[in-house]
């Protein structure tokens, strides 16, 4: 927001980090100071209430075999508030109107540089009414408040490593093969090539050679896997 009044021209709500010379004095102090403010438009921002999302089962990402760490992520929904001050009740909501409507069009910024996801969709732009207890020291109740409320999402992660705990210290596999393809005589009765005096080839009782089956030009191997594997357990 301090980005998107500092671009405005002067006598339009015009936002400097000179307190003594900015237009309009954006903070996130709450309740808002009247010796800081003084009579000049203000805009406070409030985190609202943040839940957990529970969105798998025990949020569980990863866990290592050696040493039982557990890596755990989540996603939280939340709200922010921003509360749009002003001693004008038009004044107040042309400032709401302007921070939500662009809010949601550079939404893309806020989720590109922050951990954010999912900001400025969905927010709701409450009624003006007096501010209340935002406002510290307004007696008389001249300050107007026109909230607004934008949902968003954040992604958490966190790990968790007992300590003094090795589970598995070493493991140990071993793979013998053993075999070959078949590419010698199958030991098959079979037919002869000549032919005989009718023309058609005679029984012939003599070992034929069959090509093994191939998969793209490479014989098919008939291959058995021995494997033996060692665990070794610590606690």
């Amino acid at each position: 927001m301090q980005g998107l009044f500092e671009e405005a021209e002067p006598g339009c709500f015009k936002w400097c980090e000179n307190l003594e010379e900015t237009e309009l004095v954006i903070t996130d102090e709450s309740p808002i100071k009247l010796d800081v403010v003084g009579k000049r438009p203000c805009i406070s921002t409030v985190r609202g209430q943040v839940a957990w999302g529970k969105t798998s089962l025990d949020e569980m990402q990863t866990r290592s075999m050696t040493n039982d760490a557990r890596k755990h992520t989540d996603l939280l929904s939340g709200t922010m508030t921003i509360n749009c001050c002003s001693r004008e009740p038009l004044e107040s909501e042309y400032i709401a109107w302007t921070v939500a409507n662009h809010t949601w069009l550079l939404r893309r910024l806020v989720m590109k540089f922050t951990p954010v996801h999912e900001f400025g969709r969905g927010q709701v732009v409450g009624a003006p009414s007096p501010a209340g207890a935002i406002v510290s020291g307004d007696t008389e109740g001249e300050w107007i408040c026109t909230p607004i409320q934008i949902p968003f999402f954040l992604q958490i992660s966190g790990q968790v490593t007992p300590l003094n705990q090795t589970l598995l210290g070493k493991i140990e596999a071993k793979f013998n093969v053993r075999g070959g393809a078949q590419i010698g005589p199958t030991g098959v009765r079979g037919q002869s090539t000549k032919k005989t005096s009718g023309g058609s080839p005679g029984p012939l009782d003599e070992d034929v050679i069959i090509r093994p089956p191939t998969i793209r030009g490479r014989p098919i191997r008939n291959i058995a896997f021995e494997q033996s594997i060692s665990v070794k357990k610590e606690s």
